[in-house]
């Protein structure tokens, strides 16, 4: 009896003395690995990044490709999650944070355990480092598991270094396999489609293309829509900006669609067009050597790419048809034509027509002082402001007629012939009884000639009012001499259009001449 207390005492010693050692075992866990792996660091990242490619890693046990997978609608960046049953195991893998090309946190729960993971990549030698670490608590039950099954350290390490062999293997004999093939210039049959839009640098265009397949095809499955053809990426306004590009992925259906502005989901109809046609078998991250290859075909063939038309990359065969990027198929087809420009506003500026005039002739041809009575009417005798002595102008003053010779004073015009010349306020008339003597003319411009000088104002074609004389007088000549006085002044008429050509006055003995 005594035996079998110290056996059953034994016992609680040896319980007592396990739970303290499990107890007193680190319960944190820190587990790096990494690995040089010979591709770029963007297609490596691109790849971990995306958790429809961990399928074919196995990074974990029991997360093979005999197990059943579950994806989140987008299974790339932010958010983003895979979950995965293997009898009674399971597990659960999601996408804290993400730094493009650089680094990736995710939080990790398999069979309970819950781990926080980070990857970071970091450039070599024309390879990537890349590093992969695990960090979490366990509990008492987790370190009793644990020790049970030769510490967590050695199960996770393991699993880890398993997963990043998988990924080398993978990633250099699957994704460095490509070829690229220009079947050279064909016409692109037009077809209905039902797209989505988006916005990225165009490197990142093809990474989320899988989910949003996924997703048009949902809608379309749901809606009764019949899909007839392989998805493609439709690129409405070109390349030009590779920074920033707006496409749609889009799937071709048999009828056209209508949706409402605001949705989800457009419908639209791609038009046929001329293009080059480039086909890739290979992975994705090979679509820049397809746009390089193309370009330098079409410079060699001398074509004018129209790089304002429509870019499309048809999957020809995708990751939905086969897991291996190496078999995957794309077909590019790059527009070839003229651009289009497009002009948001033409101002139409129209130059108005100005007449050509002829220069004012200031200088026309002289007429003659004389005028006929009936242009009288519109002709007003103007004296001169200025005056000018006979003497100045050559002209010979003329000579007094004698008392009873009857001779009529001389005038600028012709005798009219039953006509009168027309006055404006200035009357002349002929000396009657003074026969020697001449009236000096008054301040008011109204002055009557001596019936022996004969001299009358001249009167010209301007129709404008002249201005009489101020305070010019005449001085009678003497009564035995019978010529004019010596200061009479004759007055010159100063047109504004046209230069009148003087006439001189007269007596019988001296018709009138025209000045030269």
């Amino acid at each position: 009896m005594k035996i079998v207390k110290y056996i059953f005492l034994l016992l609680i010693l040896a319980t007592i003395a396990v739970t303290v050692f499990i107890a007193t075992q680190e319960g944190k866990y820190n587990i790096k690995k990494d690995k040089v792996i010979g591709v770029s660091r963007q297609v490596l990242y691109n790849y971990v990044n995306d958790y429809k490619n961990w399928e074919n890693l196995g990074l974990f046990a029991n997360a093979d490709t005999t197990a059943t997978f579950t994806f989140s609608g987008n299974p790339v960046g932010k958010g983003a999650f895979i979950s995965w049953t293997k009898g009674s195991n399971n597990g659960k893998i999601q996408t804290l944070n993400t730094a493009a090309n650089d680094s990736i946190g995710q939080k990790a729960t398999i069979d309970d355990l819950n781990s926080n993971i980070s990857w970071s990549f970091k450039d070599t030698l024309n390879s990537t480092r890349i590093s992969v670490s695990l960090k979490g608590s366990l509990t008492f039950k987790e370190k009793a598991f644990a020790l049970l099954n030769g510490g967590i350290d050695n199960k996770i390490e393991s699993s880890l270094e398993r997963g990043l062999d998988n990924l080398n293997t993978f990633l250099v004999k699957e994704l460095q396999v490509y070829k690229v093939d220009v079947a050279g210039l064909v016409t692109k049959k037009g077809t209905f489609y039902l797209g989505q839009s988006a916005t990225s640098p165009l490197a990142d265009a093809n990474q989320k293309a899988s989910a949003s397949f996924g997703k048009l095809t949902a809608f379309a499955k749901e809606n009764n829509i019949i899909i007839n053809g392989r998805p493609f990426i439709l690129f409405k306004n070109g390349i030009a900006d590779k920074e920033n590009v707006t496409y749609w992925y889009c799937i071709p259906i048999r009828d056209e669609m209508f949706t409402s502005p605001g949705s989800d989901y457009e419908g639209g109809k791609l038009l046929p067009f001329n293009a080059v046609k480039t086909t890739l078998k290979g992975d994705y991250s090979h679509i820049p050597k397809v746009w390089e290859v193309t370009k330098r075909h079409i410079n060699q063939k001398v074509l004018q790419e129209n790089t304002t038309g429509q870019y499309i990359e048809v999957y020809a065969k995708g990751s939905d048809q086969t897991r291996r990027p190496s078999a995957w198929v794309t077909d590019v087809y790059t527009p070839i034509g003229t651009p289009t420009i497009t002009v948001d506003s033409i101002a139409a500026i129209s130059a108005a027509a100005v007449p050509l005039r002829s220069p004012a002739n200031n200088a026309a041809k002289p007429t003659s002082a004389t005028a006929k009575s009936g242009n009288a009417g519109n002709t007003t005798a103007r004296p001169a402001t200025q005056a000018s002595k006979p003497g100045a102008t050559g002209v010979t003053a003329p000579k007094p007629a004698t008392p009873n010779s009857g001779t009529k004073p001389a005038v600028t015009s012709p005798k009219p012939t039953g006509n009168k010349p027309a006055t404006t306020g200035s009357t002349s008339k002929p000396a009657t009884g003074a026969p020697n003597t001449t009236k000096p003319s008054t301040a008011t411009g109204t002055a009557k000639p001596s019936g022996n000088t004969g001299v009358k104002p001249v009167t010209t074609g301007n129709a404008a009012t002249s201005k009489p004389a101020s305070a010019t007088t005449a001085k009678p000549g003497s009564a035995t001499a019978g010529k004019p006085a010596a200061t009479t002044k004759t007055a010159t008429a100063k047109p504004r259009t046209t230069t009148a050509k003087k006439a001189t006055g007269s007596d019988d003995l001296n018709p009138p001449r025209e000045e030269k």
